[in-house]
């Protein structure tokens, strides 16, 4: 945006933007007084989140305006145009904290106490006026020229009796929120306590203490204790590591009571003499808790041995693994899955049985007697009794005879009729393959007599004719006419004709050679059995007169039972759609409850995710949702490996065909971001007619808990004749 003037604001140059608006370098020209102006444009009518936006803009000069503190930015002004609203502030020219560590700068640990002590004595005044700031962080921390600190930005502020901020709504940045905060709970003064001593953390340390993206800062918050900030920085007080344990106690109740207690703990937690931590001795096997991660300079071989937690953050941390969106984005949710998607296969993790764990052991000579009584392996005696028998030919129908070529008879074979003296052969064939109408003679067009194959006698095996020497051959002009002439054909070539086919005789008609034909395949029992072939899988399965389409999830190694379904049916791999993502996660217990209200493969809801998986770490997980061409409710449920299901969307209500576009940054919410444990999560979109639950669920639950609930709504759904349809989608994060 281009401004010359706002209200009455000349605008001098540009400091900054953010998830709120634009901040302006403006002057008051009717007070001679430059002051930060923060612009947002206001929405069209009918933009729920825009209002939304407006609404969080006003609270924040409401919030910041009743405020009148040193340690807290002023607001001097609110407007509103056509336009744009704005709020002018106080210009601080210092620039942040989170600048300042963005550098890589530490402070000394003085300056740490002097931040803190000004920082909460800001807090503490705002909250006896009953405003919860709820988004304290080093970006929000200023510093004026004269290195006083400021608290700005009150966008997310919570008023007391406000009734602006609901319940389940999570607004903030994930690393400084506190446990309630993260489930959508209405939060306190003790949520900026909370906040406040992830920042000493930071500050002491140069880490925060709960690392990576949503979900994963979401699971350490609520389920891990961080690493003391003395076993990360050598220059962190011991006597820190209890003050910051009550400040990030995962109850509310157990944290510091007020900010201003707060920093009596920290102003007597630097003045408390220094307790180095002993160290390890050779002889001693008992735990040590060292205060210092350096090892002595030069330790005896013994010390040398001991383990310390590495000054890097390689302590161990309580509490179970974490988890990311995508096994790593943030909790809260390929380009289109590939119309034809191979799974990828993995070692098969079933036990292996015992005889295959002797193949993998060190062979034993065996025993002289076993060897001297061993039979040898099978030879060419051994088959030599098989072959004739396998080689023996057809009685009815010899090879040779079939393979011999047309000849004329001998001479003596008895002639009955002028017909039998032309030079047809006798072949040793049934009736059947009479070869009468291969008579190299010219013949007149009559109608065949049905007593002319009578007279002519199959030849036995052993008799088989030679053709005999060119001078015994008739000559063919010498041949009689035929008295009874056959259909006129071709001559039949005299070299090795093409036997006639074995199953038809020459009178069959052509309608016989369609039983040769393949049979036709049946494509939708085809896709219904693989579908439904794995042991482990949520998959759609459609067909058409000329295919199957294959669409879901499946356990990763699985796809071997779909490849077996479909070989068994022969159906060729060109005549197969196949959408089937692979995943490893403890989701299969959640199957049988969403089967039933599976979307079919080209029904809505589809769900698109934005950019190209595996989603790489510190990307944003985004995604399109399409819903049904019925008015419904859209719910996003995300599976993580932890056996926890986070609630990205609640509920939203959505018109017939509209897409929605999930994830996208906005004040209040700073997007789902990929980081570790990296991996596969499980994203369901479901859209209902009605909405399914009678209260928002919690932010994040355990599966069973989620599983049964909804396992009850769905029925309850049913039952109403409420239509319900889900879309899974695999959800794949990588370091890089």
């Amino acid at each position: 945006m281009a401004f010359e003037t706002v209200g009455k604001y000349e605008i001098r140059g540009r400091l900054g933007a953010g998830a709120m608006g634009v901040v302006l370098d403006a002057w008051d020209p009717v007070i001679e007084r430059r002051a930060a102006l923060k612009i947002l444009k206001k929405p069209p009518a009918g933009d729920v989140e825009g209002a939304e936006s407006l609404a969080r803009f006003k609270r924040e000069a409401q919030a910041a305006g009743r405020l009148t503190h040193p340690n807290i930015v002023a607001v001097y002004d609110y407007g509103e145009d056509g336009e744009n609203a704005w709020i002018a502030m106080e210009l601080v020219e210092g620039g942040s904290l989170k600048d300042i560590l963005d550098r890589g700068e530490r402070f000394p640990l003085p300056e740490v106490g002097r931040i803190m002590d000004q920082t909460l004595a800001g807090l503490d005044y705002s909250h006896k006026r009953g405003v919860v700031h709820r988004d304290i962080k080093p970006a929000n921390i200023m510093l004026a020229a004269d290195r006083t600190i400021k608290i700005a930005d009150f966008g997310i502020a919570r008023l007391e009796n406000s009734s602006m901020t609901q319940v389940g709504t999570v607004m903030g940045t994930p690393s400084y929120m506190a446990p309630e905060q993260l489930r959508g709970e209405t939060v306190d003064a003790r949520a900026d306590i909370w906040a406040s001593g992830v920042m000493l953390y930071q500050l002491l340390t140069g880490e925060k203490p709960f690392e990576g993206g949503f979900s994963s800062v979401m699971h350490k918050a609520i389920h891990t204790e961080p690493t003391p900030p003395s076993s990360l920085a050598v220059t962190a007080p011991r006597a820190f590591d209890a003050v910051i344990s009550k400040a990030l106690a995962k109850r509310p109740e157990d944290r510091w009571a007020s900010a201003a207690a707060f920093a009596d703990a920290i102003r007597t937690a630097m003045t408390a003499p220094s307790q180095p931590a002993p160290l390890p001795m050779a002889d001693s096997d008992a735990t040590i808790v060292a205060g210092s991660t350096r090892p002595p300079a030069a330790a005896p071989p013994a010390q040398a041995q001991a383990k310390t937690p590495a000054k890097t953050g390689e302590a161990p941390r309580k509490g179970s693994p974490v988890l990311m969106i995508g096994g790593g984005v943030a909790v809260a949710g390929a380009a289109a899955v590939a119309a034809f998607l191979m799974l990828r296969p993995v070692p098969d993790p079933s036990p292996v049985p015992p005889s295959q764990i002797a193949l993998q052991q060190p062979p034993t000579p065996p025993a002289p007697p076993v060897v001297t009584i061993q039979p040898p392996a099978p030879t060419a005696p051994v088959l030599a009794p098989v072959a004739p028998a396998l080689l023996q030919p057809v009685p009815q129908q010899p090879a040779p005879p079939i393979l011999a070529p047309v000849v004329p008879p001998t001479p003596t074979q008895p002639v009955p009729t002028p017909v039998q003296q032309a030079p047809v052969a006798t072949p040793p064939v049934p009736v059947q393959q009479a070869p009468v109408q291969q008579a190299p003679v010219q013949q007149t067009p009559v109608q065949q007599t049905p007593v002319q194959p009578a007279p002519i006698q199959p030849a036995p095996l052993a008799q088989a004719p030679v053709e005999p020497p060119a001078a015994q051959k008739p000559p063919v002009e010498q041949a009689p006419p035929p008295v009874v002439a056959m259909p006129q054909r071709p001559p039949a070539p005299q070299v090795s004709p093409a036997p006639p086919p074995p199953l038809l005789t020459p009178s069959a008609p052509p309608q016989q050679l369609a039983l040769v034909q393949p049979p036709r395949l049946d494509f939708a029992a085809a896709a219904a059995a693989a579908a439904a072939a794995p042991s482990c899988a949520l998959i759609a399965a459609g067909s058409t007169a000329n295919g199957l389409t294959l669409r879901g999830v499946a356990r990763r190694g699985d796809d071997a039972a779909i490849r077996r379904a479909l070989n068994a049916r022969d159906i060729p791999l060109s005549a197969v759609s196949l959408g089937v993502q692979s995943f490893d996660g403890p989701y299969c217990a959640s199957f049988d409850t969403l089967r039933p209200v599976l979307a079919a493969p080209d029904a809505a809801p589809q769900v698109g995710v934005i950019g190209s998986m595996p989603l790489i770490k510190g990307q944003l997980l985004r995604f399109d949702v399409t819903m049904p061409s019925w008015p419904a409710h859209l719910y996003v449920a995300y599976f993580m490996a932890s056996g926890e299901v986070a609630h990205l969307v609640p509920s939203a209500a959505h018109g017939p065909g509209a897409t929605v576009r999930l994830g996208e940054p906005r004040a209040g919410f700073p997007g789902w971001e990929v980081d570790e444990p990296f991996g596969t999560d499980l994203l369901v979109a479901v859209a209902s007619e009605r909405p399914l639950f009678g209260t928002n669920r919690p932010l994040v639950e355990p599966q069973a808990d989620y599983i049964a609930a909804l396992s009850a709504a769905l029925n309850a759904a049913r039952q109403a004749g409420s239509r319900v349809a889900i879309r899974p989608l695999v959800i794949e994060t990588a370091a890089r």
